[in-house]
């Protein structure tokens, strides 16, 4: 394979007039690193689609396949994708972890040697803000399931963009507004990394887009734990059936109030 891909990385060059004569060992350095920026990519994208990875945890399965049978009825020309749906942290995360880690193989192997860098405060903070924003939102949801709450994960994938964008009331703002701060940071990030022509340096985002960044991940994070709230009739319900059973003694406090402590 190795041999394969050398051969038609020396077809390229050979087309452009004078390449194989400019063509130097260096270029076996190039090739490796354009191989394994090929893999990880791929590997992201091919274990993305066909496993959980990127993808919600589904904890009542009974829910999930109410809810598939009932978008069956109301789309009956359209197969329903029986997968979990996709989770905007997992991708958040994912995509980062492969964004950075594919800027450090290409400015090593194509520009200079990256050990002898200073530390890049850029990558540390966007990989602590997504890696944090990804635990705390895993926790979030493990109480959720905990608490045995309806939860709007517990549903078929409904696409890409309408999954990592929707709660349970559907299109969200927090979501929305904490994608495009993504998005921005991205396409930033990409753009200063095309600029750099020489020396082993990790792009530098400016600490207002990095806190930016930041506050939509954090405002993200603190409305995702209001998206799976127990519905009004469960909790009037609940609190009916308190009230009779601590009709004859000393009475609970409400469900409702028990959820906001």
């Amino acid at each position: 394979m190795k041999s394969v891909l050398k051969a038609i990385f020396l077809l390229i060059i050979c087309i452009v007039p004078g390449g194989c004569n400019s063509y130097t060992e260096s270029d076996d350095a190039h090739l490796v690193a354009i191989g394994v920026i090929l893999i990880i990519t791929a590997l992201f994208l091919g274990l993305a689609i066909y496993s959980n990875l990127l993808r919600d945890e589904i904890s009542d399965l009974s829910a999930f396949d109410a809810k598939a049978q009932q978008m069956q009825k109301s789309q009956r020309w359209i197969s329903v994708d029986k997968n979990a749906p996709f989770s905007l942290t997992k991708v958040q995360f994912g995509l980062w972890t492969v964004i950075i880690s594919s800027a450090y193989i290409y400015l090593s192997l194509f520009k200079g040697d990256c050990a002898a860098g200073a530390i890049n405060k850029t990558a540390l903070v966007l990989m602590g803000i997504f890696a944090g924003t990804a635990v705390a939102s895993s926790m979030i949801d493990k109480n959720e399931i905990n608490d045995n709450r309806d939860r709007h994960q517990n549903s078929p994938s409904q696409g890409f963009f309408i999954d990592i964008l929707s709660d349970d009331n559907g299109i969200s703002l927090h979501r929305f507004q904490n994608f495009a701060w993504t998005i921005i940071a991205i396409t930033v990030y990409l753009y200063k990394l095309s600029l750099i022509t020489k020396g082993c340096e990790l792009p530098e985002l400016s600490d207002t887009l990095l806190a930016l960044t930041g506050i939509s991940s954090v405002t993200y994070l603190t409305l995702k734990t209001q998206e799976n709230d127990p519905p009004i009739q469960a909790v009037q319900q609940a609190n009916k059936t308190a009230a009779v059973n601590n009709s004859g003694g000393t009475t609970a406090p409400p469900v409702a109030e028990v959820a906001v402590q």
